[in-house]
């Protein structure tokens, strides 16, 4: 639809337009296109709006998937267990109460990885 008007003139002024039926029936015309093309429009967004989401989406998971992978090269996952135990061991307050709660110590470590708790809770001198 064009939005150029043949009423471009009479369009936004506060002039009493008075028109013979035939141009009221142009303007009724013109507005039920209007309304039509606004419709198809809003259409296409809808479309448009849902691909967007779509590949917003995909991309959020392909990044996932990528930082997944690139944490495999993690240096801490390079630590063997004797450095990772030495360094459980600096991050505790002495003496530590294991049983005083399970968000500290060697509980909390425990929920990190499965590496870290198979280290932390295999160690006797952690509890």
């Amino acid at each position: 639809m064009s939005t150029q008007s043949p009423y471009e003139t009479h369009l936004g002024t506060n002039i009493a337009f008075t028109a013979h039926e035939h141009v009221r029936v142009d303007i009724v015309n013109l507005v039920a296109d209007a309304k039509a093309d606004i419709a198809d429009l809003d259409l296409s967004i809808e479309r448009l709006e849902t691909s967007l989401a779509a590949a917003k989406k995909e991309r959020d998971e392909t990044i996932a998937f990528r930082d997944a992978h690139l944490a495999l090269f993690s240096p801490i996952h390079q630590l063997p267990a004797e450095v990772l135990l030495e360094i459980f061991h600096l991050t505790f307050e002495k003496p530590y109460n294991v049983l005083a709660s399970s968000r500290s110590g060697p509980w909390l470590l425990g929920k990190v990885c499965r590496r870290w708790r198979q280290v932390a809770w295999s160690c006797p001198s952690l509890w």
